[in-house]
């Protein structure tokens, strides 16, 4: 991080629930990298591609934020760029709207959160029947690279 960019500091008392659900985040996106990351560098990330803010039904969000409070004992501390900071503020007007009801930093952070641990799942469950990137790019094979050489043909 640019040591001269203008920052924003958190402080942010969180359920044990979502510091597992950050936790869960950073061993995920740690392993994609394959760096040591943090929880500023997750955000930064998912900050910057706003698209976290667009991918759940509404109903899905509210079960989410049901299911995994966000308020807790559990203290944490992030320090982010005023952009990113901005893209949160964003997100936290925009959910507001499509919630209903006030959404706080910490809840955006939980959404955030719930939607990479997602896109990482869903990404592993289509590599796991061979539905990964090759396919997901709309790219035309060969049988042999789709694994369908398993398969006899009818005549």
């Amino acid at each position: 991080m640019n040591m001269t960019a203008e920052t924003r500091n958190y402080v942010l008392d969180i359920s044990t629930d979502l510091f597992q659900l950050s936790t869960e985040s950073l061993r995920l996106h740690s392993n994609e990298t394959l760096q040591y990351e943090t929880l500023e560098s997750l955000i930064e990330r998912r900050a910057a591609s706003d698209c976290f803010k667009n991918e759940h039904r509404t109903d899905t969000l509210r079960r989410h934020l049901g299911a995994i409070p966000t308020e807790g004992k559990v203290r944490i501390q992030f320090n982010i760029l005023t952009t990113s900071a901005e893209s949160l503020d964003e997100a936290c007007e925009y959910l507001t709207l499509q919630l209903g009801s006030a959404v706080t930093v910490g809840d955006v952070l939980s959404v955030m959160l719930f939607d990479y641990v997602a896109e990482k799942k869903a990404t592993q469950v289509l590599n796991q029947i061979g539905l990964g990137e090759r396919t997901q790019s709309g790219g035309n094979f060969a049988p042999s690279e789709t694994g369908s050489e398993n398969v006899i043909p009818f005549r």
